[in-house]
């Protein structure tokens, strides 16, 4: 007979749901699905927008979602210590840009991530000719955008590869 796998938060409860190769109870179950319908509507993906918020709680993640989408562009998870979606990805600008290097405005190329001032939001480059060009997950324009670096951003911030 095989062992019926258990909840990685109640391992004294059988799973039954398998997500991004972890397995979950019932209970957490419904959580996740009800965590997932209250994801803002510009947060891309929404699916794996949740996390465990404590027994058998789950919530939306705080924040707008931009440096999670980016981070799903890029295929970048996060540290075995958390800090991922549900499906593992990073969700905070610090860490999407952690270990990268800084490039100079003049040398940007298509591909690299770029950053506000403050280091509240993020996007892809997704052209430098004419224009740089960054798109993102824009929660004042409520969808993925796209919008120049010299207007929409002022010629402000910063950008890593």
């Amino acid at each position: 007979m095989t062992a019926i796998p258990k909840c990685v938060f109640h391992p004294g409860r059988d799973s039954v749901v398998e997500i991004s190769g972890r397995t979950y109870c019932a209970p957490c179950q419904q959580g996740i699905f009800s965590a997932r319908s209250r994801v803002p509507r510009h947060v891309e993906p929404k699916d794996c927008f949740v996390w465990y918020a404590s027994r058998d709680n789950w919530s939306t993640i705080p924040g707008t979602g931009c440096a999670h989408w980016v981070a799903h562009q890029l295929n970048l998870r996060a540290n075995g210590s958390g800090g991922g979606c549900l499906n593992g990805f990073i969700y905070r600008v610090r860490a999407l840009v952690a270990g990268r290097t800084e490039v100079d405005p003049s040398a940007v190329q298509a591909g690299d991530i770029y950053v506000t001032p403050k280091m509240d939001h993020t996007g892809l480059v997704v052209c430098v000719e004419p224009k740089i060009l960054i798109r993102h997950d824009s929660s004042g324009q409520g969808k993925v955008a796209e919008n120049e670096y010299a207007t929409y951003f002022h010629g402000e911030g910063r950008f890593f590869r």
